[in-house]
């Protein structure tokens, strides 16, 4: 329970921010753009990318703009496939989703943590209400944020929690690959088609994809819900929680997806939840964690596998595809 609030504070233009902090990490949000614009270790550099040139906006009307790439970590209520299904294209964002400001208070919880929620409500064609409770933990490097949608009222369009983080600069990006995927070697190309063996390693039940170089969007169907980069010397593993909503996942079943493009120096680590058709006064919802874990000096892809599957308590039966390199395959164009 909230036992005192946070006042709201200056940070990076914004004069309505929210900063949480425990004895290892600070976290920054802007209501205003309805995104986590910060997360670090205390005195360290920012984990997200962050696009300065954008620091303090605040969104205009849907007829002004329709998509602000400030970076940061933020949700989509419904997937880019079926964007078409209410927009003339799949991007940019339609008006529906153009960027607004939500509404955030922030708290210290009862056990010393600290606690921000984010809400706005997406009117026609939509008609949901989006919540995104982030909690810092007292003491770890660790984010736990329960994500959910509510339908106001009737429409046809499905949503999913679909949970996008930008990092400026990652290494590496870890995907979990699991025995009986529906997909090629474990892999969905969704658009340019599979890196060559040379970017993409397969060991220890995961796939390794090395961001220094290309333009790739791939996405894993593995029901494992994890997703990792490196950044520096720390690796950010991201795994959505607590999806037992009946339904399909977006993207022909993809339950994480990266997308990177070394040109414009950013990655994008994502998760999603399945898509569902809510009726007036459902709800779908799940819990991300983010963990904030220290790489060592071993950065080998395997050894990096490895340290994601070990810092989520996996087992070495943990059900993967044998372990070699990743072969390129036909994709999408």
């Amino acid at each position: 329970m909230p036992v005192a609030p946070l006042a709201a504070v200056e940070f990076r233009g914004w004069t309505n921010a929210i900063v949480l902090r425990n004895p290892l990490v600070e976290l920054a949000v802007a209501p205003s753009v309805g995104r986590i614009v910060q997360l670090s270790f205390k005195g360290g550099e920012n984990l997200l990318r962050f696009d300065s040139s954008l620091q303090g906006v605040v969104p205009g009307s849907a007829d002004e703009q329709t998509w602000l790439n400030v970076g940061g970590d933020w949700l989509w209520p419904v997937a880019q496939s079926t964007w078409p299904s209410f927009a003339d294209t799949d991007w940019p964002p339609p008006k529906a989703l153009a960027e607004a400001e939500w509404t955030g208070t922030a708290w210290k919880d009862a056990d010393g943590a600290q606690s921000c929620l984010l809400t706005r409500e997406y009117g026609d064609p939509l008609h949901i209400r989006v919540n995104r409770l982030i909690k810092l933990d007292r003491e770890a490097a660790r984010v736990s944020i329960r994500q959910r949608i509510e339908r106001l009222n009737a429409s046809e369009i499905p949503v999913t929690l679909w949970n996008i983080t930008q990092i400026a600069g990652a290494e590496k990006v870890i995907l979990p690959v699991d025995k009986g995927s529906m997909f090629e070697q474990g892999l969905q190309p969704l658009i340019f088609g599979m890196p060559g063996e040379e970017q993409l390693t397969r060991c220890n039940g995961a796939a390794v994809y090395d961001a220094t170089s290309g333009e790739f969007k791939l996405c894993s169907d593995s029901k494992r819900g994890w997703i990792a980069a490196l950044k520096g010397d720390v690796l950010i593993i991201e795994q959505a929680r607590g999806d037992t909503a009946n339904g399909t996942y977006p993207d022909g079943g993809c339950t994480v997806e990266m997308y990177s493009n070394a040109g414009l120096g950013y990655t994008e680590i994502e998760t999603l939840s399945v898509e569902v058709p809510l009726k007036p006064g459902e709800s779908l919802q799940n819990m991300l964690v983010v963990d904030m874990v220290p790489a060592g000096t071993n950065r080998t892809a395997c050894a990096l596998a490895q340290q994601v599957c070990d810092a989520l308590g996996e087992k070495n039966d943990t059900p993967a595809i044998e372990d070699s390199p990743v072969m390129p395959v036909a994709g999408n164009e």
